[in-house]
């Protein structure tokens, strides 16, 4: 695997094990289960419809998809391309125990990289991108659902161009029929 494409691999892996919850922040009120999706990467290969809109980070290995009702982050297609390639299990020679481990962990790793991460548009009220982030304004208390995610030791929702991010908050905000702010 290219060492610029690890650091898109551990995103995936710790998007996918971060995000099936934490007891101690859902005690807290910092995540709602019922309000985030977790699901397979159908998102990388459909087609976007009118109003749709993906955004990739600056160097290309994530994205922030507002497709339909609902707003996901996975890994970008390209930086999914990438992977797939190179955990391919084909491409594992031999048929010793060594072989049988590097096709097991590279099984284990293509199974979670198309996870996304995402929550319905009912989730909010509204988007805005303020000081070179991405807030979204929740209804009822804050939520944290990509907060935690960072992308080359940057905040995900600080990791994209200032146009991009303002076309994605327009996006939404046009979805929701609230006024861009």
């Amino acid at each position: 695997m290219t060492p610029r494409l690890l650091p898109a691999v551990i995103f995936a892996v710790t998007l996918t094990a971060c995000s099936h919850g934490d007891d101690k922040a859902e005690s807290e009120g910092k995540f709602d289960t019922k309000m985030v999706h977790i699901g397979a990467a159908t998102a990388d290969t459909a087609p976007l419809r009118e109003g749709d809109v993906r955004i990739v980070t600056n160097e290309n290995s994530v994205d922030l998809l507002l497709r339909g009702d609902s707003i996901s982050s996975g890994l970008s297609p390209s930086a999914l391309a990438k992977a797939r390639h190179s955990t391919d299990t084909a491409e594992v020679k031999g048929s010793g125990f060594g072989s049988f481990i590097e096709k097991t962990v590279k099984s284990s790793v293509q199974g979670a990289l198309g996870t996304r991460v995402g929550f319905g548009l009912s989730d909010i009220n509204g988007a805005r991108y303020e000081n070179g982030r991405i807030d979204f304004d929740w209804v009822g208390s804050k939520k944290s659902i990509f907060d935690h995610t960072k992308v080359n030791n940057r905040p995900l929702l600080e990791s994209f161009s200032p146009t991009d991010a303002q076309t994605f908050v327009n996006a939404v905000n046009a979805r929701k029929g609230a006024v861009a702010r």
